[in-house]
């Protein structure tokens, strides 16, 4: 397994080194979850069965935030997305890491890949003493679209993500904080981004060797 991760990670150094410099861009992008109807899913099962709770679900929710892309080679790109969600009395951070493969690549590049990373949850009930922090690990895999010319890209990303918490830490009407079991997390949303940067597609560098003066 080991030796397949190398032999894998070479063939990529090697498409790289052999081209020039390759294409990256950075920007601004939007986003929202579809999926499911009200989120989360499930909330512990604490706040579930507490009839004095006034934490809600909600449904509608705005992503802005920023994202970096860089191809490594012509099928493989790296990236980075960074967020602040809210919602009806939520309101969420988050950072992910992730990679993309190239299916196709031209004016439209089509890609599938994912990510993880790291964010934070809080819902606030109609008291402001009542709360739920969740920490969490966003798991995500996404398929996009980016159609470029060779100072822009503009892509849309549909995405399936399931933020596995950290904790649940849960102060309820009282101020008291009380030990929380695990909800279900599970969102599909929408992102859309503006990419700034060069995409230019990389000419592979010549190799025949510069006559000596």
């Amino acid at each position: 397994m080991h030796r397949a991760w190398l032999l894998l990670g070479l063939a990529v150094a090697g498409d790289a080194w052999a081209l020039d410099p390759q294409m990256w861009g950075v920007g601004p992008r939007i986003g929202t979850m579809f999926a499911p109807l009200r989120y989360p899913s499930k909330f512990p099962e604490v706040i579930e069965e507490n009839p004095d709770t006034t934490l809600e679900k909600f449904r509608f929710d705005i992503e802005w935030g920023v994202e970096a892309v860089y191809y490594l080679a012509p099928h493989h790109r790296v990236g980075f997305v960074g967020g602040l969600g809210h919602a009806k009395r939520f309101l969420d951070l988050d950072a992910i890491f992730g990679y993309d493969y190239a299916l196709n690549t031209g004016a439209m590049d089509f890609l599938f890949g994912g990510g993880l990373g790291f964010g934070h949850h809080w819902f606030h009930g109609e008291d402001d003493d009542e709360v739920l922090k969740i920490p969490y690990y966003p798991i995500r895999l996404d398929a996009s679209a980016l159609l470029r010319d060779n100072s822009r890209g503009y892509q849309a990303t549909l995405y399936a993500q399931y933020n596995l918490p950290a904790a649940n830490r849960y102060t309820d009407t009282t101020g008291t904080e009380i030990d929380a079991k695990q909800g279900v997390n599970f969102t599909v949303g929408l992102e859309l981004a503006v990419l700034f940067g060069d995409f230019t597609p990389p000419r592979p560098r010549s190799n025949t060797p510069t006559p000596a003066p």
